[in-house]
Parts: structure tokens; sequence; C-alpha cells
């Protein structure tokens, strides 16, 4: 088998320990390349005999305004960057912002802005609620928007179809770890072992000898793409968005009439 590291794509290894010990040698200089990433590019990672059967949760459209509900993304998984998104991930970058951009395709113009206000937050799941045959608890980012056939109907009729499979998140990485097999090393044996148990798909570690351990990131936008570098990460559902919400508190709104109403608001 040959090894390979992503930031250094010249180089090639046929022994798992000489990637570790280039890894060793060149730590410093891996970790500021890793750092200096803005995480968007994509790869297949995972197995096809993983996934089963997901549909989304998709009303019969009768509106010209959808609300829509994606996971952006899914922690537990070593993903095409060989990332090990920890559950901690998402926390202070949600606390910090609890709105986010949603794009197509991660493309950094106006056109390709399907919300700018998507509500970010995080969920407790698991993988086998999000479409593989595995039961493994993970921690979903979600952005959560009010999309109008008017502003983008190509989107639009694509949530509409049930035609967005997968979405993917872009980030800049925050604080990370390197796990990576050493048998020179019982401390790093240890952790890289320890540190796999997390993932979904262990085996992608054992493969590739190394990954990162990513503790924090921050969160710029969620998009929907053809496909990510974590799959796992679907459509959960598309509904008619209900006008009333915003045009029934005008006539003398309760206070939870009112507070509903922001939400919605906010959400557009």
């Amino acid at each position: 088998m040959i090894y390979t590291i992503k930031q250094f794509p010249s180089k090639k290894f046929t022994d798992k320990m000489d990637l570790t010990r280039f890894i060793k040698s060149n730590l410093k200089d891996l970790r500021g390349l890793k750092m200096s990433e803005y995480k968007t590019k994509s790869e297949p990672i995972l197995k096809t005999e993983m996934f089963k059967a997901f549909t989304p949760e998709i009303e019969t459209i009768t509106s010209n305004v959808i609300q829509v509900k994606t996971a952006i993304n899914s922690t537990n998984l070593i993903d095409s960057h060989l990332d090990l998104h920890m559950p901690v991930l998402w926390n202070k970058t949600v606390k910090d912002n609890p709105f986010s951009f949603h794009l197509k395709q991660h493309e950094n113009s106006f056109e390709s802005v399907i919300s700018s206000k998507a509500k970010s937050y995080n969920e407790n799941m698991n993988f086998n609620q999000l479409g593989l045959n595995k039961d493994f608890p993970t921690v979903v980012n979600i952005n959560e928007f009010i999309l109008s056939r008017e502003k983008m109907p190509f989107m639009f009729d694509a949530y509409k179809n049930g035609e967005v499979f997968q979405h993917s998140v872009g980030m800049m990485y925050v604080d990370m770890e390197l796990a990576y097999y050493d048998e020179e090393s019982q401390k790093e044996m240890d952790y890289f072992d320890e540190m796999k148990k997390n993932a979904v798909n262990p085996e992608v570690a054992d493969e590739h000898g190394y990954f990162w351990v990513i503790n924090e990131a921050k969160k710029r936008e969620g998009s929907a793409v053809v496909f990510a570098s974590n799959s796992v990460t679907p459509t959960l559902y598309v509904k008619n968005y209900d006008a009333d919400k915003i045009t029934s508190f005008k006539k003398e709104p309760s206070n939870d009439t009112q507070k509903v109403g922001e939400y919605y608001k906010n959400l557009l």
C-alpha cells in the first residue's frame, strides 16, 4: 500500500512507520499548513455498504415559500480531509453566532446566497437516523432557513423535489491535534487508538495511518453541495412556510405569537 499525507502531496511511503517518521519530523510545518486551510473541498470516504435508504420529510409543497432544515455537519466521523470532528466542535461558534449563511456550492457570490440568516444550532442524533447502517451517536450542526421560489427558483425546486442529498460546512480550524500510528511511542499509539474509538468509521484511521482530531472550528457558512467531505449530511425536512406566523401578530398579537413571528422573521 502507498501512504500519503495531504499537506505534502509529493511524498509517498510504502511503509506506515516511514509515514509516521516523516510526520514527527515535520509536525510543526504540517500543523501550520493544516491550520491555514479553509475547509470546503471533498471526495468520497465512506464505503457504500455503510449506507441505507434515507428519505427526508418533504411535505406536498403548495406554497411559494418553504422552510428547510439541513444537516450541515455530523461529528464523530473521519471525513475525506481525514478530520474527526469531535462532539464539542460547534459549541462555541453556535453560541457566538446563532445565524449562518446558507450557500450554493460554497460559492462566494450574491447570486449563490440561499439564505443570509439561516438559524444555526446543534442536535444530538444517531447515524442510524441519517442514512447509515450504524448505531453510533453524533452531534449534527443544523442550518434551518426560509427560501422563496422568487429568490432562487432552481434551489427552491431542488429542495422541494428532494434532490439535495448532501451539505458541507465552510470552516476555519481553531483547535486540533494529530493522531498517528506509532509503533515507537506507546503514548502516541494509545492516543491514536483512543481517539479513533470516537469515529463511526475507525477503519479509515487504520488505513491511512493518521487523522486530525478537531476540537473546535469556526463555522463561516453551510452549503448545499453535490459531494461533501462528510456525506452524512442530508436534507432533513422541507415544509410549506406558513406566512401567518409573521402576518398574524399584526393584529393585537399575544406575547407567544410575537416570539414566533420574530423567530421566523430572523430566518428570512
